[in-house]
């Protein structure tokens, strides 16, 4: 369980603490080591639920070689009925010669089924339907704003999630208490200016935040995706960022 615990700390929540254990201890191959172990720790799950186990990986166009390893070797080791595994990429960022690619071809030729699904934007009913069910009203009545938003977002996912947002904040998307539902102004949205993409729409609110807030969010990202509370009370401290 060291190994396991030594690249994943909270699975020691689950495992227990293996303090008995030392980490520099001689090993033939330690990334084959820790595929076995991963594979067989995955393979544990899915056996005690009832329920197929899925396991989703965004970015794989960052992936490198070992990650896509283990990968392959949970594929070919764990049963089909069992075990389902979903990865996004982006596309056009991904050449014919990324370990996916090599990956996909191994793994079919070996009997498992792999498929590569493309996924567009959202037609104007979809949009619809998701803005219906974000502000929980019948499509009918929502069909005016979905039809603005397609426009604006051309069925973007992310695109239309954060417009949304940003209506909200901006208070062209609001909750009316006296009429118990939200309400909207559909004349102040069509004439609103935004960018033709998402990225430069992301990019456009950050910068719409104060001088400090984006020095800290700079800091962070160094980070990655995430960090611990007690990192960001040391840059608060520093940065005197409240």
């Amino acid at each position: 369980a060291f190994h396991l615990v030594s690249v994943i700390p909270n699975l020691s929540m689950i495992v227990g603490d293996s303090g008995g254990l030392h980490g520099k201890e001689d090993c033939v191959d330690a990334q084959e080591r820790l595929q076995y172990l991963l594979c067989r720790f995955v393979e544990i799950i899915s056996i005690s639920t009832k329920k197929p186990l899925i396991l989703f990986l965004d970015d794989l166009q960052w992936a490198d070689r070992a990650s896509i390893a283990v990968i392959k070797r949970l594929l070919l080791t764990l049963s089909a009925s069992r075990f389902l595994f979903v990865g996004s990429y982006r596309e056009g960022e991904m050449n014919e010669h990324h370990h996916v690619w090599n990956m996909m071809s191994t793994i079919s030729d070996l009997g498992v089924n792999a498929r590569v699904i493309q996924m567009s934007h959202l037609n104007r009913d979809v949009v619809n339907d998701m803005i219906s069910d974000m502000l929980r009203l019948s499509p009918r009545l929502t069909r005016p704003l979905a039809d603005i938003a397609y426009h604006k977002t051309k069925g973007n996912p992310l695109f239309l999630k954060r417009l949304m947002i940003s209506l909200s904040k901006d208070g062209l998307l609001r909750f009316s208490l006296s009429r118990r539902r939200w309400v909207w102004d559909e004349e102040k949205i069509q004439s609103r200016k935004i960018p033709d993409d998402v990225a430069t729409f992301l990019t456009s609110a950050i910068f719409k935040l104060s001088p400090d807030v984006q020095n800290a969010l700079c800091t962070l990202s160094c980070f990655g995706a995430a960090t611990d509370e007690a990192v960001i009370d040391v840059l608060e401290t520093d940065l005197g960022v409240n």
